[in-house]
């Protein structure tokens, strides 16, 4: 169905953003980079730069992907601590490594980490470069969806006001209000375990990757930051409301006895204790409004995968939102939004309880299986290639059902839903938005569209004799449709991976703006492609390009 509500006053955002916490961030500047008018919202006062206290510190693969297509990936990584891998342990014995640095399919073959803070202080810059403002201090009060757009009721301070958006986006949080005027609910409970956090320096023979260790006392984090000092993170007995937060002495004896070390924690920049309460939305959106980010799912801190979840339905949402605002797309793409990202949310959903699980075993016959199947797993490359695209999240598959087990079969036929390892390019230049250097492509191989499906051309495992007038010819049956991009020549070190995501035979592969696939035809039949587009994205233009 065709989106085409009564004209917007001048004034009146086409995409109002409730919350402008990292996802809502990351969500305007996908939107502004399209042209959309946006109003970007936020109920506190303003951004305490004193406060220490920082949530979210690893930006996983995958997430780095998708910040790229905003600009803001290699900024990140400039200032972040890059882990190039994820090392488990067992009674102060090393079971596995994830070896994230063999990661052969993205630009960013490691784990970042920085504070939650200093990622959002990078957002925030690149919204102001693409004209972009918080507005805080502004909260919404209500919400009426009756009518065709959704009212909303703002509040700031005495002022009061109605916001008539074309679409909305509710960003704010575990409690989101947004959530709870659309009358969504929110499925989800507490859960009996109490975790101690800090950010402290650590003194000793404390390896650079991130590690995690346990025992039958529990399990310890420690994940490098950048200056020395570390994040920790362990479970601890439950603490009564008037108890002070877990001190260095505390966390010193907690790593030693479960790391089976002597390593000295110093004096830590901010501790803090928590139970976390985890749930997932009934629904990500209800009519022209929209969930996303922990107002659509919150998931056990095991793993750190929490905001990362957030940064791809911020992806996900955002090309598709700016695609039918901006009459590229038929409004019944934002249809896929709920089942994609509920299958997304729910595996690393289940990702992070099963990291807790294991790592929480009591009994001695459970330990031994646990420790056994890291070590198989580590000889027969299970960890390689099962566990580091799951922690880098490079394995998500849009064809998956939520309901489907979470280590499913390795390898599988090419089809859509799936991920590749083909990029967009952020867009603009210095002055109007820039976005950071380089053109987006990797190994070699030029970016895809940012906006538009791009039509990949696959010449298979060996490039046929004839395959340049093939391409040739396929790119005059696209003209107006899209950009076609030939990889049949591209360079040796890429096309093991382009391999596995396209197949061993000739293909035309349509790939979305996000880098997934959203069509596979053979390539003697560019008919079907051609079908495709035009059903999917009937106004899309683009001008075509070999490549």
């Amino acid at each position: 169905m065709a989106d085409s509500p009564e004209p917007l006053a001048a004034d009146e955002p086409e995409v109002l953003i409730v919350g402008a916490g990292p996802v809502g961030v990351a969500l305007a500047c996908e939107l502004l980079q399209q042209g959309v008018r946006i109003r970007l919202i936020d109920r506190r006062p303003g951004i305490d730069e004193s406060d220490p206290h920082s949530k979210g510190i690893l930006v996983w693969p995958r997430s780095l992907e998708v910040l790229g297509r905003i600009g803001v990936a290699d900024r990140l990584a400039a200032i972040g601590h890059r882990s190039k891998g994820v090392n488990y342990y067992s009674e102060g014995r090393l079971r596995g490594t994830a070896h994230l640095h063999r990661l052969a399919d993205s630009p960013y073959p490691f784990v970042l980490t920085l504070p939650q803070r200093e990622t959002e202080r990078v957002l925030r810059g690149r919204l102001a470069e693409l004209g972009g403002t918080i507005e805080f201090g502004t909260a919404l009060v209500g919400l009426d969806t009756a009518g065709e757009l959704p009212e909303a009721r703002l509040v700031r301070g005495a002022t009061a006001e109605t916001v008539v958006p074309r679409y909305l986006v509710g960003a704010d949080g575990p409690g989101s209000i947004t959530r709870e005027l659309l009358g969504i609910r929110f499925d989800g409970e507490a859960i009996d375990v109490t975790y101690a956090i800090a950010d402290a320096p650590i003194s000793g023979d404390v390896p650079e990757n991130a590690q995690y260790y346990y025992s039958r006392d529990g399990v310890v984090a420690l994940v490098p930051l950048a200056n020395g000092y570390y994040r920790i993170a362990a479970n601890i007995p439950h603490r009564g409301p008037d108890e002070d937060d877990p001190s260095a002495q505390l966390l010193e004896e907690v790593i030693n006895r479960r790391a089976h070390t002597r390593f000295t924690v110093g004096t830590p920049l901010w501790t803090r204790s928590f139970r976390p309460r985890l749930g997932l939305a009934e629904r990500f959106g209800n009519g022209r409004c929209f969930l996303v980010g922990d107002s659509a799912h919150v998931i056990s801190p095991a793993g750190g995968q929490g905001m990362n979840i957030g940064f791809q339905d911020a992806a996900n949402l955002g090309w598709k939102l700016g695609g039918v605002v901006r009459g590229r797309l038929d409004a019944a793409a934002l249809d896929t939004y709920h089942s994609e990202r509920t299958v997304g949310a729910v595996r690393m959903a289940k990702t992070s309880a099963a990291q807790a699980r294991f790592a929480m075993q009591r009994k001695s016959a459970r330990i031994a299986v646990r420790d056994a199947v890291f070590v198989a797993a580590r000889w027969t490359g299970l960890l390689e290639r099962v566990l580091v695209p799951l922690l880098a999240q490079t394995d998500v598959d849009y064809a998956e059902s939520a309901s489907d087990p979470l280590f499913r079969r390795i390898a599988h036929p090419a089809r859509p839903g799936q991920r590749v390892p083909l990029f967009a390019a952020p867009a603009g230049g210095p002055a109007d938005g820039a976005a950071e250097p380089g053109d987006g492509g990797f190994g070699g191989v030029p970016p895809i569209d940012p906006y538009h499906y791009t039509v990949v051309l696959w010449p298979g495992r060996r490039t046929p004799a004839d395959w340049s007038a093939t391409a040739a010819g396929l790119l005059g049956r696209f003209t107006g449709q899209a950009r076609v991009l030939d990889l049949g020549a591209v360079p040796a070190a890429a096309a093991p991976a382009l391999r596995r995501a396209f197949g061993n035979r000739p293909v035309i592969a349509t790939v979305r703006p996000d880098g997934h696939l959203a069509h596979l035809a053979p390539a003697s039949a560019p008919e079907r492609a051609q079908a495709f587009l035009r059903s999917t994205a009937p106004a899309q233009t683009a001008v075509p390009s070999l490549v």
